[in-house]
């Protein structure tokens, strides 16, 4: 149960630390790009004087410069040394059970649980790299599987007005939109304690994906 918590822990970390990553990139970036610009006086208004090395080493700026890149490094630091375990799980799939799992195509990546596929010799590895286990399936555990989401409702402006008396008032008028999210593939194996297994990831990633299993396993 420890395992299944710490495996839940480290998904969860994962999932934020794409998003995280990117993020406190681009603001690092924009920061240190400002503070160049500043440096050297571009954009600087007329009549304003061009401040000091040192107070741009001690302003604010150089303190949230300082703050993004080493939540950037933290975050970009886990990501790498989970697709380095990642990897070197796979490798040692390879290695010990004489197969050849596409170490660059892993189902759920950057999860710590992820499927491999052995195109070749049509076999699969459910791996958890937290744990380092892993269990083998034929294709034919593979059942089917399909793009899933979820429809939520809710009223939004639709750019026109309706009047509301005689005087002329007008008021914004609403319509009823349907928004898909929370995309995922889901897919249907042969396990009966746990028929259903959910990726969670982007449309275009899941329409990717299905794409990908159907040339996996029609292959």
């Amino acid at each position: 149960m420890a395992s299944v918590w710490k495996t839940a822990g480290v998904g969860a970390a994962a999932g934020l630390a794409v998003p995280v990553a990117g993020l406190s990139g681009l603001a690092t970036v924009g920061l240190l790009l400002f503070m160049v610009l500043t440096m050297f006086g571009i954009g600087r208004p007329a009549g304003v004087s061009q401040p000091s090395l040192w107070q741009l080493l001690s302003s604010k700026t150089m303190l949230y410069l300082l703050i993004s890149g080493a939540v950037f490094a933290f975050a970009f630091g886990f990501l790498a040394r989970l697709q380095a375990r990642s990897k070197a799980l796979v490798e040692k799939i390879n290695a010990s059970e004489n197969l050849v799992l596409d170490g660059g195509n892993l189902l759920g990546y950057p999860a710590p649980a992820f499927l491999a596929f052995d195109s070749r010799q049509r076999k699969l590895a459910a791996c958890d790299v937290v744990s380092g286990e892993y269990t083998l399936h034929d294709f034919s555990w593979v059942q089917a599987w399909r793009v899933t989401w979820r429809e939520v409702e809710r009223m939004e402006m639709n750019g026109g007005s309706r009047q509301v008396n005689a005087t002329g008032m007008s008021v914004p008028t609403f319509e009823r939109t349907v928004r898909a999210k929370d995309f995922a593939l889901e897919l249907q194996v042969a396990n009966p304690q746990r028929p259903l297994l959910s990726f969670p990831m982007s449309r275009r990633a899941a329409e990717i994906w299905c794409a990908r299993l159907n040339a996996i396993f029609n292959a």
